[in-house]
């Protein structure tokens, strides 16, 4: 113990009948009570030691003071009920202390954790499209950033800020590729080039199809990969290859619901995707009303209408209802759900 407390009253009632040399051995064991947070040794000898004790008058007052205020207890040791009582309330109020301060320090911990992963998933996010903030941006620039070049509503970036979980933060532990990790305090003064976006990647890798190759990034990570590469060779082959950034997402969509989930579903979505479209397949889409054994053709506007757009291309080539045709020709209604 650091400190304890003392009731003038109660002791000078206590210690009416000793002397001075008496008060002076009282408080010394008494101090050394405190100070080991322990019961004192049942041996005259070692209480002189630790009195202080040399002439013989100063071991008559510890031997005195021993015998009347420190009893020798059922374990041996010369106990005080004052001070127990006051060492068993302090260690109470120690350990108190201690879980309060190791639950803020616990809080706090996964408080700049749950940050760190947060700014990250907006960095990884921006990077997909072509957005290369400086790293000291603030997160209110860096979730304007991502209002305005990814999602264009606040309402689902926010749902996507607030999706991260444990997980995504063990996952999520650094921003990579140049940006300074770490918790921003948002204190920083922000360099003005950190919300203007970095258009060389664009400019760079036109040819290369960033702009396809970033979104399907981001339908994969909104489907739940957390882990993309806009750059990797096998996303590119993919596309070139004529798979759309939404087969992407909805077979990343496909394997992550599946029981167990893929482990790795960015590469096994490429390689998935990449399959069906040679093999002329199209992937399960999880959206669609009625379940995964639904007709996926139904499930979307955009497909429905795309499909239309090949059957009037090969009807006008006399694939479908042309001279000597078995095929009924027939109009094409979008189904409303």
């Amino acid at each position: 113990m650091i400190y304890f407390e003392m009731y003038p009253g109660d002791y000078l009632k206590d210690t009416t009948r000793l002397s001075l040399i008496e008060h002076g051995a009282y408080f010394k064991l008494m101090l050394a009570y405190y100070a080991e947070e322990q019961a004192l040794p049942d041996s005259l000898a070692e209480l002189y030691i630790i009195a202080g004790a040399i002439t013989g008058g100063d071991k008559a007052a510890v031997k005195k003071v021993a015998e009347r205020y420190f009893p020798v207890g059922d374990d041996g040791l010369r106990h005080s009920k004052r001070c127990d009582e006051q060492i068993t309330k302090a260690q109470g109020r120690i350990a108190e202390g201690k879980g309060r301060r190791d639950a803020r320090k616990s809080n706090e911990t996964e408080r700049q954790a749950r940050t760190r992963a947060r700014r990250t998933m907006l960095f990884e996010d921006l990077r997909a499209v072509g957005v290369v903030p400086e790293g000291l941006v603030t997160m209110a620039e860096l979730k304007a950033l991502h209002v305005t070049h990814v999602t264009h509503s606040e309402g689902v970036t926010n749902a996507a800020m607030s999706r991260v979980t444990d997980r995504d933060m063990s996952h999520l532990s650094r921003v990579t590729g140049g940006v300074i990790t770490g918790v921003n305090t948002g204190n920083q003064t922000p360099d003005p080039r950190s919300i203007t976006p970095d258009t060389s990647l664009h400019t760079q890798r036109s040819l290369s199809g960033v702009t396809d190759a970033g979104r399907a990034c981001l339908l994969m990570r909104q489907a739940g990969c957390h882990s993309t590469n806009p750059s990797h060779p096998d996303l590119l082959a993919a596309l070139a290859e004529g798979v759309t950034p939404e087969e992407l997402g909805d077979t990343a969509a496909e394997g992550l619901s599946r029981s167990p989930p893929v482990a790795k579903p960015f590469p096994w979505a490429i390689q998935t995707a990449r399959s069906r479209k040679a093999a002329g397949a199209t992937p399960t889409n999880t959206t669609t009303t009625g379940g995964p054994n639904a007709n996926s053709q139904l499930g979307s506007a955009d497909h429905v209408a795309e499909q239309r757009r090949k059957f009037e291309q090969r009807s006008a080539a006399g694939g479908f209802g042309g001279p000597g045709s078995d095929v009924i020709d027939a109009d094409f209604e979008l189904v409303q759900h």
